[in-house]
């Protein structure tokens, strides 16, 4: 089957940036929103559980007919694609204000029901009446004790957009214009990143030093940025209660903090396996010492090419051997436009999966037609299965946690990446492995190395104010040695990655790709000894967030709170080290 589209078809949400629809949608919500906020805002909806009961199932109705933030995200969408369109840029801004306003005059609703005194609580949580809400009841309530008062709510809901928002925006609208001189060819920033790992030694380190002069031309603004950021998220932090710099984010994705320590400090602990595998890293490559540009490097090239249409046909075969019906989700993206494949001057670097509501999801690749890109479709596309298949849920359950979304999306990555063992030669196998390990080492120990650099960057300039694009980037610098080992040379400039890395942006974002990688391995490895674990796994895939992230895996066999699960998860990659070490001799 030929694919249909390479780029998205944003006609999907509107016919054209003039469309008429799209006031008439701002204008439906901001109406709908005004009405709910006039039959409920002194209202007495939490005294009963039959009023609570008639409000929730209003407040449902309302989500579905709002059906998201559709106009706001179509100029989202548009500025993705070209970082030098400037009306986007700006309509998606002034967009996103008057959703934002809009949904101030409802953001009283859940507040209120947070008020309920604790004794009560179980009342409600308990009562037959309110079952479908028990979850997103209990989510409310545990919210709670870190909620303001509403009018303080709605000023930090508009304050958001300039506050952060609009920093965070600039900062990659800055980077997303960069391009570097290769062979003669300006190429984006973006671009020259994705492309190192398949570089020949001294091109990969000469494109590494061109990416940190640019970082370094641009970290003025990026050193701005982040210090407003940072400062930003400070004051929240200590308006609301939150004792420590990622406990919001824990909370947000409904994780338990106790467990996220756990992971945080026994990968932490175990850095020796990531520094043991840099040690072999280097030695296939033949060098005594490593530069942080050959980080990633693959130990010998994999000449098979995967243009678009090969990697869609291993793609599309693998997910029909977990369930025909993944497959039809991705032929349907590929029909109509939902996959955005190569990448461009302008456009957003990296690859993401974005989905909401009853809105057609959509998936941003930058396809190089190398292996590594066909496990990136397979991962995005593991993203936009999971927002299919939680659709059908009623609103309050259709998003999920980060943590939950990443299992999903690191399980097909794994499924594939297994399947393309099959598509090459006996030393291609060797070098999958290297990569296999490579990967495995990037997800959990790069980005615990990245959360304990977030952490100490959160902790010096809540306690100097702010700091310098220099100390930032040999702070980045300290903690990327500290996973990587002696064997990698990290320099000051190379600190000045700080400036794309985009996660940083997102508060602790990056414990959920470790988190989710490693529970994600105990998926595959469950239905690799038993096919039938798929309906399992569609379970899970199905359940959104109607529970709490532990209490999906529990139902599915896999306890995330037992002391022995991630270690056992770190021990089974040194085993793959081992192996390799072994093949390597």
């Amino acid at each position: 089957m030929k694919t249909n589209k390479t780029t998205w078809n944003l006609s999907l949400l509107y016919k054209n940036e003039k469309d008429p629809e799209i006031e008439k949608d701002l204008k439906k919500i901001e109406g709908l929103c005004q009405a709910f906020e006039k039959k409920y805002k002194k209202a007495d909806y939490i005294s009963s559980v039959e009023k609570l009961s008639k409000a929730l199932k209003d407040q449902e109705s309302l989500a579905r007919q709002i059906n998201g933030n559709k106009p706001w995200w179509y100029f989202a969408l548009k500025g993705r694609l070209d970082s030098g369109d400037n009306n986007a840029t700006a309509c998606a801004t002034k967009f996103s204000q008057r959703i934002t306003k809009a949904g101030n005059k409802i953001s009283f609703f859940d507040l209120q029901i947070a008020q309920i005194p604790k004794k009560d609580q179980k009342k409600f949580l308990h009562d037959a009446r309110l079952k479908q809400y028990k979850y997103a009841l209990l989510r409310i309530f545990k919210h709670a004790e870190f909620d303001l008062s509403i009018p303080e709510e709605q000023i930090i809901d508009l304050l958001s957009q300039t506050s952060y928002g609009m920093w965070v925006r600039g900062q990659e609208k800055v980077l997303g214009e960069q391009t570097i001189l290769f062979k003669n060819k300006k190429i984006p920033v973006t671009q020259a990143t994705s492309m190192l790992s398949d570089l020949p030694t001294q091109e990969r380190r000469e494109v590494q030093t061109k990416i940190n002069e640019v970082s370094k031309s641009i970290a003025h603004f990026a050193e701005a940025e982040i210090n407003a950021v940072y400062n930003y998220k400070k004051v929240l932090d200590e308006r609301r209660g939150y004792k420590k710099p990622y406990s919001s984010t824990v909370l947000s994705n409904e994780n338990d903090e106790k467990t996220i320590e756990n992971l945080v400090h026994l990968v932490t602990k175990y850095f020796s396996i990531s520094k043991r595998f840099y040690k072999l890293h280097a030695k296939l490559l033949k060098e005594k010492k490593l530069t942080y540009a050959d980080r990633a490097a693959t130990i010998g090239k994999i000449e098979k090419k995967f243009d678009f249409e090969t990697s869609a046909e291993i793609v599309r075969g693998t997910f029909n051997n977990i369930d025909k019906k993944y497959g039809d989700i991705f032929d349907t993206f590929l029909k109509n436009g939902q996959i955005d494949v190569y990448p461009k001057q302008g456009k957003s670097g990296g690859a993401f999966c974005w989905g909401m509501g009853g809105l057609s999801t959509f998936v941003l690749l930058n396809h190089t037609d190398d292996i590594n890109s066909v496990e990136t479709l397979a991962h995005e596309m593991g993203h936009a299965i999971h927002t299919e298949l939680s659709k059908p849920l009623p609103p309050q359950y259709q998003d999920y946690s980060m943590s939950v979304a990443e299992v999903a999306s690191t399980f097909f990555e794994q499924v594939v990446s297994d399947e393309l063992e099959h598509h090459l030669s006996k030393d291609e196998k060797v070098i999958l492995l290297h990569n296999k390990i490579k990967g495995d080492v990037s997800t959990i120990f790069r980005q615990v190395a990245c959360f304990n650099f977030e952490l100490e960057l959160h902790q010096e300039i809540r306690e100097k104010g702010q700091l310098s694009k220099s100390d930032i980037a040999k702070l980045l610098a300290k903690h990327m040695r500290a996973y990587l080992g002696d064997v990698v040379d990290v320099t000051e400039d190379d600190g000045y990655g700080f400036v794309g890395w985009s996660h940083i942006r997102r508060y602790f974002y990056v414990y959920s790709y470790a988190y989710g990688q490693l529970v994600s391995r105990a998926l595959f490895e469950n239905w690799k000894k038993d096919k039938k674990y798929a309906k399992k796994i569609e379970q899970f895939l199905s359940s959104g967030s109607s529970m709490s992230p532990y209490d999906i895996f529990k139902a599915i066999g896999i306890d995330t709170s037992d002391a022995t699960f991630f270690e056992t998860g770190l021990k089974s990659i040194e085993k793959d080290i081992a192996r390799l070490e072994k093949l390597s001799k």
